[in-house]
């Protein structure tokens, strides 16, 4: 009786040293109870990786544990002695990863940005070469219309003098040959006249020889 007895508190001693350690909830809502049964009063639901000290480990599979101020009996099996991995360099990595990728996504928008930029630039030094050959060749045109209307100008004038000289001998030779008729028909006009009295004489002398 007295071995068993001592195998017990042996036994119970090793539970309690094997126990009272830090330990971690495996799952998110693990029910921390007031008795080591699942109808007893739930104290509290922890979420993953919740630490707690463990006091005892009972054989019926459940395990009593403090947390802060509360004591109570949690399920053996949704605990763990393995530590979380650091969350903190966890958040770390990813925040470096993703600050990286950032990095790396900003740099490839800068990259087509530059392109960008450098076809722009390009598209503008072609409109300015073409604007600039434009307007040269707009300059050279105006020049030549300036030369031919200054040309049609003159041409026009000597037309005009040409048209004004023509006017003026033709009104030259119409009182010319105004003056001329006027001339002739009095001179026709005298003979006629002359002629008429000639006429006139020589019936009057007949008419006295008879």
């Amino acid at each position: 009786m007295r071995k068993i007895t001592f195998f017990i508190s042996l036994l119970f001693l090793s539970f309690s040293v094997f126990s009272a350690s830090s330990i971690y909830t495996l799952q998110d809502n693990t029910a921390l109870r007031l008795d080591n049964t699942s109808k007893s009063k739930l104290l509290k639901t922890l979420p993953k990786n919740t630490k707690l000290k463990r006091l005892t480990m009972h054989y019926s599979g459940w395990s009593q544990v403090v947390l802060g101020s509360l004591q109570g009996w949690i399920l053996s099996d949704q605990l763990t002695k393995t530590p979380p991995k650091n969350t903190a360099n966890i958040l770390a990595v990813s925040s470096t990863n993703k600050v990286s990728n950032q990095i790396e996504n900003l740099k490839k928008s800068l990259e087509k940005l530059q392109l960008k930029n450098k076809d722009l630039s390009s598209k503008i030094v072609d409109i300015k070469a073409l604007n600039a050959e434009s307007t040269t060749k707009i300059t050279a045109d105006l020049s030549v219309l300036k030369q031919k209307n200054s040309a049609l100008s003159t041409r026009n004038n000597d037309l005009q003098s040409q048209v004004d000289s023509a006017d003026t001998d033709n009104n030259i030779n119409t009182l010319f040959t105004l003056i001329f008729g006027l001339i002739i028909g009095f001179i026709i006009s005298v003979v006629i006249t002359r002629s008429a009295q000639k006429k006139r004489d020589s019936f009057n002398t007949i008419s006295r020889s008879y």
